[in-house]
């Protein structure tokens, strides 16, 4: 099946820009489906708090939903809150600011109060307008006497005369019912009052006439009723602005919601309503049947334990709400809630929710299976383009491999989609923000972040696929700013390294390793060792890499030096400053290999010169030697003639000999020459060849003398080049030894340091010229010892013979001293004879 679907190997460019539109399409319509699906399915309430619907509540009746009663029981919450204080702030269901607040007893209204206690009575209001101005202090310092003056002789307690906990009174209740206060003034022990001492400039008084320290006769009870005056101020405070955002938010004609709450003490019952038909009386109404009507109810009453509810709140539920007002809710109370679920003109929580919900829940299902196949889709587009990514036929022919844009760092791609994303979605807090068509219309909403996920997904793919093409073609690391900085940073170190002394190099990073160590150690015990023992063995590991590349530098130059001239050290397996050495090693190494082709291409350019030359020259004398070969067969009476045809004869052959002894040099320079290696008596050899030289010997006037300690001395050579080897030396004798001397030659076994046994053919004679250079010098090519070059030669014997000599594997050797002339010849022998001839004398 894949084979099918991916059969061509290429991808044409405008079939990618389809597909790719196409595969931002699906992304845009995702993410606006998601939205949409997100904001249709989360409302945000009028109090800020969000609701999102439930999958559970699929064809179900929104008065039926989890969603309706998660409203419901938030507002519930607020109702009863709002009850609670309305049982501060209102008489018979009206704002009451002249209500008397005991700031003790409302202090402790959670708690069990004593019966005697020191209070201030403030009207509500004074205690609101008190806290909302704010609280004013003095510091002063008092004396005994002005402590006396400032406060009260006596302290006034206030004892509750009714002051029980039955049905659900405290002592809060308690204090507010009327004429159930008694105060009584009493006198304390006197107590030194004299310091400094904070005091709450009184803005109003309490109903009675009296300021705070009108009340107390001690510092301590001064400062205690001082914090529960502030206390309560603030508490009223903050509670009367909660109370009018909800006596607003429930009013009749703005909510939905509808509730009445009776509360009975002292067989008077108080109403707290926003049904303004309730106001007035209930007389032959059935309030349960009231509250039914309106659609879903709540009734309960905790005096006669009756709880009956068509919603999901539990008794338990709303026992809980209830608990947290316990002061102003005793067990004769009645609650009546409901909600108009048939009235929609009110816009509140209620009815924003059923809107969400009807235009939601129908196409829950729907909604999520297209975002689904469109998520599929967009998937399958994108491993589509990744896999031929790389593989697109451009319009110019060209296929595959990175593109232009490419060559942009990775890392400044990626930011930059990352800027592009970032424009975007500031572009969508910014509609949101100042585009009520926006902002309040989901459907617009959900196409914008549509839209602009259209681009978003263009960007990022941007990053996405040139990562896929860099990586395809080798190229990503390469083309990262984190290769660039890794190697800047290399290359800085590496210099600094080189440069710096020894004492940073090697004591200053001992010492701060020591130091880091020391810390580590110290400051986090343990985790401090641990970490050590990680970092030295990381310090340890790098220092074995610092030392395994000094093993490769060294290695690769002991090839150099053994001749291996194209030896190349893989730089990227050594680190630090040895990178360094490494790269320099490599430049050595080019430049001798370099050296040495050159070299030996000049030498072969030489070499073939030579031999084209030694080859024309040889065409025109081989004529010139014929024709003087025919005019010495001719009968030429004439001496001046016959003396001319034998310089001719002379001349034409030592011309021969030279271009000969070019070819010669030529090949063995070149490497041209075949040798045929074999077992050859080097003593029987030698013999042989004196043989041939004795009348050459004696027409030179010269007495050669050949001794050999072996008779048999067995070599591997080849035969001809080792006899035109010995041939070119006994030729040399002839020509350069002093007439009417003799010529030494030995032929002995000696012993190698490393113990091999070497075969020596030694010549020695004395030169009828100075000898006024060096021996080296004699072996190079057309060098003579006759520097007025008057004797036959051409240069080329020794350094021949010395060439020969090398190519066979063996030692050739010139010695000086004075005007003694020595040549050794030595051959590796592994075969030889115990004899000890003497000395023989030829001639």
């Amino acid at each position: 099946m894949f084979d099918k679907i991916f059969r061509h190997k290429t991808m044409s460019w405008i079939s990618r820009y389809i597909l790719r539109i196409f595969q931002h399409i699906c992304f845009a319509a995702v993410v606006a489906l998601v939205f949409y699906i997100y904001k249709g399915s989360t409302f945000t309430g009028t109090d800020g708090v969000v609701y999102n619907l439930q999958k559970d509540d699929i064809g179900k009746e929104y008065a039926d939903s989890e969603l309706f009663n998660s409203i419901l029981f938030d507002n519930l919450r607020n109702a009863v809150e709002l009850a609670a204080y309305q049982t501060l702030f209102e008489t018979d269901g009206v704002y009451n600011g002249d209500k008397n607040i005991d700031v003790t007893a409302f202090i402790n209204r959670n708690t069990v109060l004593q019966s005697d206690y020191i209070t201030a009575v403030y009207p509500v209001s004074n205690l609101i307008k008190w806290s909302q101005n704010g609280f004013e202090y003095d510091d002063a310092n008092f004396t005994t006497k002005e402590s006396k003056d400032f406060l009260s002789a006596t302290t006034v307690y206030t004892h509750l005369l009714k002051n029980n906990a039955e049905g659900g009174m405290n002592a809060f209740l308690n204090s507010q019912l009327e004429n159930n206060a008694v105060r009584t003034n009493v006198k304390e022990v006197d107590k030194d009052g004299a310091g400094s001492h904070t005091v709450l400039i009184p803005r109003y008084k309490t109903i009675n006439g009296e300021n705070i320290e009108d009340i107390v006769s001690g510092w301590d009870e001064y400062n205690q009723l001082c914090a529960n005056i502030t206390e309560t101020a603030s508490t009223m405070a903050a509670g009367y602005e909660r109370y009018d955002a909800y006596k607003d938010k429930y009013s009749f004609y703005k909510s939905n919601f509808r509730y009445y709450i009776t509360r009975t003490i002292n067989a008077r019952t108080e109403v707290f309503t926003n049904v303004d038909s309730l106001k007035s009386g209930t007389n032959g109404l059935n309030l349960k049947d009231v509250f039914k009507s309106y659609g879903r109810y709540i009734y309960y009453c905790p005096y006669d334990i009756e709880y009956s509810t068509n919603t999901q709140i539990s008794e338990d539920s709303l026992r809980q709400l209830l608990g947290n007002y316990q002061y102003a809710f005793p067990d004769q109370m009645k609650f009546y809630f409901a909600i108009d679920i048939n009235k929609t003109a009110n816009i509140d929580d209620f009815k924003v929710g059923k809107e969400a919900f009807n235009r939601y829940m129908p196409y829950y299902r729907q909604l999520y299976i297209i975002s689904a196949i469109f998520a599929v889709m967009y998937v399958i587009v994108l491993v589509h383009l990744s896999i031929y990514e790389g593989r697109i036929e451009y319009a110019d022919g060209k296929v595959g491999g990175i593109e232009r844009i490419d060559v942009i760092p990775i890392e400044i791609v990626f930011v930059f989609s990352l800027a592009v994303l970032g424009i975007l979605f500031g572009l969508f807090q910014f509609a949101i923000n100042n585009y009520e068509v926006v902002k309040y219309n989901t459907m617009n909403m959900s196409l914008l972040a549509g839209g602009l996920s259209f681009e978003g997904d263009n960007a990022i793919c941007y990053a996405i696929y040139s990562i896929i093409r860099r990586a395809k073609a080798g190229q990503l690391y390469k083309t990262s700013l984190f290769k660039f900085i890794i190697g800047l940073i290399h290359k800085l170190f590496d210099k600094m390294t080189l440069r710096q002394n020894l004492f940073v190099r090697t004591v200053l990073p001992f010492l701060t390793s020591t130091l880091l160590n020391l810390y580590l150690i110290l400051r986090w015990g343990a985790v401090g060792i641990v970490i050590v023992i990680v970092l030295d063995v990381a310090v340890a590991l790098y220092i074995i890499n610092l030392n395994n590349d000094k093993f490769i530098i060294l290695d690769a130059l002991k090839r150099i030096a053994q001749g291996e001239i194209d030896v190349k050290v893989d730089v990227n397996k050594l680190h630090s400053s040895n990178v360094y050495f490494g790269e320099e090693l490599n430049k050595i190494s080019v430049s001798v290999e370099e050296a040495v082709n050159r070299s030996m291409r000049d030498e072969k350019l030489k070499a073939d010169l030579i031999t084209n030359v030694s080859h024309d020259i040889k065409t025109p004398l081989t004529s010139i030697i014929n024709y003087v070969d025919l005019l010495k067969r001719e009968n030429i009476d004439d001496p001046k003639v016959s003396e001319y045809i034998r310089i001719l004869d002379n001349k034409s052959q030592r011309l021969r000999q030279l271009t000969d002894d070019l070819v010669e040099a030529s090949k063995i320079s070149s490497g041209n020459i075949t040798l045929t290696m074999t077992e050859l008596n080097f003593a029987e050899f030698v013999n042989q060849i004196l043989g041939e030289f004795y009348e050459k010997f004696e027409s030179f006037r010269l007495v050669p003398i050949l001794k050999c300690e072996k008779y048999d001395v067995f070599i591997q050579a080849d035969a001809r080049q080792l006899y035109r080897v010995i041939e070119n030396l006994l030729n040399n004798v002839c020509k350069y030894a002093l007439p009417d001397t003799r010529v030494y030659m030995d032929l002995f076994v000696t012993k190698t340091e490393i113990g091999v046994s070497k075969a020596v053919f030694s010549v020695k004679n004395i030169s009828k010229n100075e000898l006024n250079i060096n021996a080296d010098e004699l072996t190079e090519r057309f060098i003579r010892g006759d520097i007025s070059r008057s004797t036959e030669g051409s240069g080329l014997g020794l350094s021949i013979a010395k060439s020969l000599t090398t190519a066979m594997g063996g030692e050739f050797e010139i010695i000086l001293d004075g005007d003694l002339f020595k040549v050794n010849v030595g051959f590796e022998t592994g075969k030889f004879s115990n004899g000890n001839p003497a000395s023989e004398k030829m001639g």
